[in-house]
């Protein structure tokens, strides 16, 4: 708990008088609160680790050796010892050392006696010391014990001893052990006892944890000795602690000891021919390790493993289980042998390190600065958690050293300032080491701290021996600060702040060039508005809105012009009452503004014009939408019909297939039926001439020979008027599919050759179709949209031929576009007529047989191909429309028009 720190060793006759002297100087005083929590600090770190390196490495003395080292340091005693409780069936109990400073001096205790009385009252008794030492149950301090002859020894040979502290301490109310301190400068009090509970609860875990392994270690390696010597059943004693399974080679149960009855409260008889599991698993038994055990069955290999089993009685229990395959002479698996412990007082026991481990790691994350101990002479940096923590690494006290900080983490421009701070404190020429700089966090980027330290050791000749401080994490209010610093910058305005008088205090320039100051700031600042001449466009505008600030008006907005060399310049002034008696103006140049405001006032005039234009689109748009919708229904009726028609056309080919059979094995037949007739000759038999006459008969009248003659074209015609289905129901499939947003590469003679077909039955009677198709390259495009236009187009030539005509279907490429005419021999039409016939719901057809969008559903799909429609007509010469679709070239396919 003290702030210098004393480094140790052994006391020479030569100086326990000095010793003797230094204690006989008047008591410190009590030590300060930063030097208690920098000891205590210091001593749970330790506790964790001896914690930590004991789970890992079962090595006690060691770490008691110097947990000893380290309370002896910071109780500033000299003498010490940590030992261990024996009591044997013969004999006196005594301490057993295993941690002690300087060597060899506890038997020096039994030249002592002592006047005791225990910490909580009571009845002082003499005693030797020793005697004092194993019988304290309370924590027990005293003042110089009285010498007495050891042996015959005089009692100068003695070490010096004073105020003497023996601390007890047990685990699970047994007792265990003592720690023994001795020679601290003003004495021992409750104070510090309280401080050293951690140390004694640690030193009773390791103690009580080292008695366990030691007592298991002894069990395995008996256990060990035995296997090695025995066979089969003779590897273990019938009565071993450990419990014992031999198994077969599949796993089920032969032969069991006493420990297993013992352990698992399942007798032999009750085991032979099960399973392990059967018996022992339970709900908590983890499935990962008993897949692992059952894989290495099934594999004839070796496992070990820790899991729950579970009693008879249903009590659980951690088990430790070596299974290990046995081979006859020859390699073949016979048997596993496993050998069991039951575990669960050292689980228990490393859930309870675990759990002090814990408590003591929230202890020292309960702070949330980080702390950090430099030693000057060595230059060892010691840090917290925290301190990690802060810097981006994995937390955990660690160690670094001055050298490290200084290249790595400091930041380089604040590197000469914290060590010329750091210097100023060291001379004594400042209370503390105090500043704000930033270190290298982990992740590449700066961040910000406060460093606080002090001296809290000095060498007799005043040379500072060591420093402790703390780092708090102040990057946020740092970025706080930068990020207004900012956005003030980030303001494109320009920024006055001014007392309610009128007075200008402050000011920040507009980033804006052209928003060049009326005056310098060197001549507004510090002066009155109202006292510039040349702001006196300014005075009632300001007067007025600081006056409405004044009465609680939350903002005031006003505007004003400025005549410049360059023209009008338009201003906008928002002030705001900022508290006490200023005011903050925030002032923008609005003129940009006032000319967007006039070009959006003309480009309304504009746009209202467009109003009727745009009106007659969305109508033309609606009238598509219901045509698609229409078309969409169409489709999935067509679908449907599709559907319906292949069903029946397929069984109906098929009976088609199996009469032409028939009638072949018919034809057969009556070609076998002449030729008996031939072979029979003109005198038959009496029973036969009967017969065949009947079937001559039968013959000529039914006329059997031209029937199968006609046969053969029936099933022809037949099955032409299938294929002509098939076909049908194909094109109209095509013709009405769904169709994606993406265009694809479409053969358009392809298209308009299924069109015509499809509308066949509306030629058959009206006209004459003649086609020229020229070989065109493929067309990127909405297939079926352009065979939506060219029905339109067909049906509109059918209808308008009034008698027989002829309808001349063309396609052909012309430069750069892909041209298809159809002209027909009709009625055609007038010049008032052309002109409207792509009007929406205009019709030349009676009422009910037209909705007038054909055609101009079919000019919105053209422009969406970015190609024309063009028509030429008049009355009497029928009517020719020319539609023209661009062709665009591979490398046009992502982005081209049609996207």
């Amino acid at each position: 708990m003290s702030k210098k720190k004393q480094p140790h060793r052994k006391t020479s006759p030569a100086r326990k008088k000095g010793a003797s002297s230094r204690r006989a100087a008047p008591r410190k005083a009590p030590p300060r609160l930063s030097d208690r929590l920098a000891a205590t600090q210091r001593m749970l770190q330790a506790l964790t680790q001896a914690h930590a390196e004991f789970i890992v490495w079962g090595e006690h003395r060691a770490l008691l050796q110097r947990l000893l080292a380290l309370a002896l340091e910071l109780t500033q005693s000299d003498l010490g010892f940590i030992g261990e409780m024996v009591s044997l069936s013969e004999g006196e109990p005594f301490l057993r050392p295993h941690a002690i400073f300087p060597l060899d001096w506890t038997e020096a205790l039994r030249g002592y006696t002592v006047s005791t009385r225990p910490a909580s009252g009571g009845q002082r008794s003499a005693t030797t010391l020793f005697d004092a030492v194993l019988g304290a149950d309370e924590p027990l301090w005293l003042k110089t014990p009285t010498r007495i002859l050891v042996e015959g020894s005089p009692a100068a040979s003695l070490p010096d001893l004073s105020h003497f502290l023996v601390l007890p301490f047990a685990v699970a109310d047994k007792p265990v052990g003592r720690v023994v301190l001795t020679n601290r400068p003003g004495g021992y009090d409750s104070d510090l006892i309280e401080f050293l509970q951690p140390l004694l609860t640690t030193c009773g875990t390791l103690l009580h944890a080292w008695r366990n392994d030691e007592h298991h270690r002894r069990a395995e390696q008996t256990l060990q000795a035995q296997q090695q010597q025995m066979k089969k059943l003779a590897l273990v004693a019938a009565r071993t602690h450990n419990a014992v399974i031999i198994t077969d080679a599949a796993g089920v149960i032969e032969w069991v000891n006493e420990g297993f009855t013992r352990i698992t409260g399942y007798t032999a008889e009750e085991s032979l021919h099960r399973r392990p599991g059967e018996l022992l698993y339970g709900p908590n038994t983890d499935p990962a390790v008993t897949s692992a055990i059952h894989q290495a069955i099934l594999s004839g290999e070796g496992s070990t493993a820790e899991m729950i089993n579970y009693r008879k009685n249903g009590e659980p229990y951690w088990n430790h289980a070596d299974i290990q395959p046995v081979r006859d002479e020859h390699g073949r698996l016979v048997q596993f042998v496993s050998i069991e412990n039951d575990v669960t007082a050292r689980r228990s026991l490393e859930q309870q390190v675990a759990q002090s481990a814990e408590r003591l790691q929230l202890a020292l994350e309960s702070t949330e600065d980080g702390l950090w101990d430099l030693d000057l002479l060595t230059g060892k940096l010691t840090v917290s958690p925290r301190w990690l923590g802060l810097l981006g690494y994995e937390e955990g006290v660690g160690e670094t050293n001055y050298r490290h900080w200084r290249e790595k983490i400091c930041h380089p421009d604040d590197l000469p300032e914290a060590e010329r701070r750091m210097n100023q404190h060291l001379l004594g020429h400042s209370p503390m080491y105090e500043f704000e700089h930033r270190l290298q966090h982990r992740a590449g980027a700066g961040m910000w701290v406060l460093s606080r330290g002090k001296v809290v050791s000095r060498s007799e000749e005043g040379r500072p021996l060591r420093v402790v401080g703390t780092n708090s994490n102040i990057t946020s209010r740092k970025q706080a600060q930068e990020r207004i610093q900012a956005f003030i910058r980030a303001i494109p305005d320009a920024i006055y702040r001014m007392k309610t008088d009128g007075t200008f205090v402050d000011y920040k320039p507009s980033v804006n060039t052209k928003d060049l100051s009326v005056l310098p700031p060197a001549e507004f600042l510090g002066r009155k508005i109202y006292d510039l001449p040349e702001l006196e466009i300014l005075f009632q505008p300001t007067r007025n809105a600081i006056q409405q600030l004044l009465q609680g008006s939350p903002l005031e907005i006003y505007e004003y012009a400025v005549e410049t060399p360059n023209g009008v310049v338009h201003y906008e002034s928002r002030l705001v009452y900022s508290g006490g008696d200023e005011v903050m103006s925030i002032v923008r140049n609005i003129t940009e503004r006032k000319l967007a405001e006039e070009h959006q006032r003309r480009q309304a005039e504009r746009l209202a014009e467009q109003v009727s234009h745009v009106t007659r689109e969305l109508e033309a748009r609606q009238a598509q939408l219901i045509q698609s919708e229409k078309l969409a229904s169409l489709g999935q009726m067509a679908a449907s019909i599709a559907h319906e028609l292949n069903n029946p056309v397929g069984y109906v080919s098929s009976n088609v297939s199996t009469l032409a059979t028939y009638a072949s094995l018919s034809r057969r037949l009556l070609e076998i039926s002449l030729q008996v007739e031939k072979a029979l000759g003109a005198q038959p038999p009496a029973p036969v001439a009967a017969l065949l006459e009947e079937a001559i008969t039968l013959r000529e009248q039914e006329h059997l020979d031209e029937h199968l003659a006609d046969l053969d074209e029936v099933l022809a015609d037949t099955r032409e008027g299938l294929a002509r289905i098939r076909e049908f129901v194909l094109n109209l499939k095509t013709f009405v599919r769904e169709e994606s947003d993406v265009p694809q590469l479409a053969d358009v003679n392809k298209g308009l050759r299924m069109t015509l077909r499809m509308l066949r039955h509306e030629f058959r009677e009206r006209c004459e179709v003649i086609c020229d198709f020229a070989p065109l390259p493929l067309l990127r495009c909405f297939p079926t949209q352009l065979n939506q236009v060219f029905m339109n187009l067909l049906l509109n030539a059918a209808q308008a031929i009034e008698q027989r005509g002829q309808i001349y279907v063309t396609a052909q490429q012309e430069e750069t576009d892909v041209v298809v005419r159809i002209r027909d021999t009709g009625r055609g039409m007038d010049a008032r007529t052309r002109a409207r016939i792509f009007t929406p719901f205009f019709t030349t057809k009676p009422a009910g047989q037209g909705t007038g969008l054909g055609l101009t559903i079919c000019d919105t799909i053209i422009r969406r191909h970015q190609g024309r429609i063009e028509v030429q007509s008049e009355p009497g010469q029928g009517t020719t429309f020319t539609v023209r679709l661009p062709l665009f070239d591979d490398e046009d396919e992502d982005e081209g028009p049609l996207h």
